[in-house]
């Protein structure tokens, strides 16, 4: 086993500034390591790798212990590894995945108990790292110890996220001119991609959903190749990725005047959300939140057709901590960057969503998407952008 290490020489300021972060953060997930009495706390989730060493590589793993931190990866990030994780430990591995190294550290820091991340271990690997560590320690299955830190974002994060909104809203105000009869969805999310990958984006985190007609029904719509036509609603989600961190936007459109039965699903959405955005506070429950728009739709008889969560936590994933529905157990605090999305779907005649992504602080929820939403701005024979 080999130890590469940091770079030689004394750290610059902006390695300085990275490792004053991690530790705050190292810090916490050690509180959460001691509350669940494990020693050490092996870390494969590549997000959460990266949120606590910086390391951008797309294989390797970290290993937390009480005083020390850990990454290990393969010769083909080595450099790669010592340039991006001031203040851990590089640990040189033989082969991608393989525990026999750090089954090695853990046994040599003499720890009794060590974590794993359940949700990110396959069988196959966790055969493989009991098999490294031996009869003397059984690895402890454990769950959102670094997602309950990551939940809570600082300004930078924010202004990352804030920034990936941007390039969103951008790209989507360039396309709403193409979104006409005859134009195919696969189109539409085509140019929605380019145009965010120009603006910025480095990669889409989702698949753009573009969903027309009667498929505006289908909550995920991914586009296909159904034709646009006159009169009918069009879903569009979308996101883009600045810094690791991703955004999350849906509006819905109505390519003609809508009718009278569109006007009032859409109305009536729209008031939902604008309800739970005036409520939103830190301190209610991701089931109390999800409640202010629900019981909203449920008085005005459309209830039953609003089948997912008000909305999800959004940073280095699409979809985090907390979560904002009828089970949602989290408790929001100030900090928490998430969805607000209520939507109605009936299936045969289509559906409404609006989501906006909103960072909540001391005084509620501070919206970061800025593409209008009202009813005149959704009817795009209006040419109301």
């Amino acid at each position: 086993m080999h130890l590469l290490g940091r770079p030689g020489g004394e750290p610059g300021e902006v390695f300085a500034f990275f490792e004053e972060k991690q530790e705050k953060r190292l810090h916490k997930v050690r509180h959460g390591m001691e509350q669940s009495e494990v020693d050490g706390l092996l870390i494969l989730s590549r997000p959460n790798v990266r949120y606590l060493s910086g390391f951008t590589g797309t294989s390797g793993f970290l290993l937390v212990t009480r005083g020390s931190a850990f990454l290990f990866a393969d010769f083909r990030y080595r450099q790669q590894a010592r340039e991006e994780t001031p203040g851990f430990e590089v640990v040189d591995i033989k082969s991608p995945g393989s525990f026999q190294e750090a089954a090695e550290v853990v046994l040599d820091h003499g720890l009794g108990s060590l974590g794993v991340e359940e949700a990110h271990i396959s069988l196959r690997e966790y055969s493989q790292l009991k098999k490294a560590l031996g009869e003397e320690i059984v690895p402890v299955p454990l769950s959102g110890t670094v997602e309950a830190v990551r939940a809570i974002k600082d300004r930078d994060e924010v202004e990352q996220i804030f920034a990936a909104a941007e390039i969103a809203d951008g790209a989507l105000r360039e396309v709403l001119p193409l979104v006409k009869p005859g134009v195919s969805e696969h189109e539409v999310a085509c140019e929605l991609e380019y145009r965010m990958r120009r603006g910025g984006s480095e990669r889409a985190p989702f698949d753009v959903i573009v969903a027309s007609g009667a498929r505006s029904a289908l909550p995920h719509g991914v586009a296909g190749g159904k034709i646009i036509g006159e009169g009918e609603p069009v879903i569009i989600d979308l996101g883009a990725t600045r810094g690791g961190y991703c955004s999350d936007m849906t509006r819905t459109f109505f390519v003609g005047t809508p009718d009278r039965e569109q006007e009032e699903v859409y109305t009536r959405v729209l008031h939902a959300q604008e309800a739970a955005l005036e409520h939103l506070r830190a301190g209610l429950s991701g089931a109390e939140a999800d409640r202010l728009a629900r019981g909203y739709l449920e008085d005005c008889g459309l209830g039953k057709y609003f089948g997912h969560g008000l909305g999800h936590g959004v940073g280095l994933e699409v979809h985090e901590l907390p979560t904002l529905s009828p089970r949602g157990k989290d408790l929001l605090q100030e900090g928490m960057v998430f969805t607000v999305e209520p939507g109605v779907y009936i299936e045969g005649w289509g559906g409404v969503r609006i989501e906006d992504l909103v960072v909540l602080e001391a005084g509620g929820p501070r919206v970061l998407s800025r593409k209008e939403k009202s009813l005149e701005s959704s009817i795009l024979s209006r040419g109301v952008m």
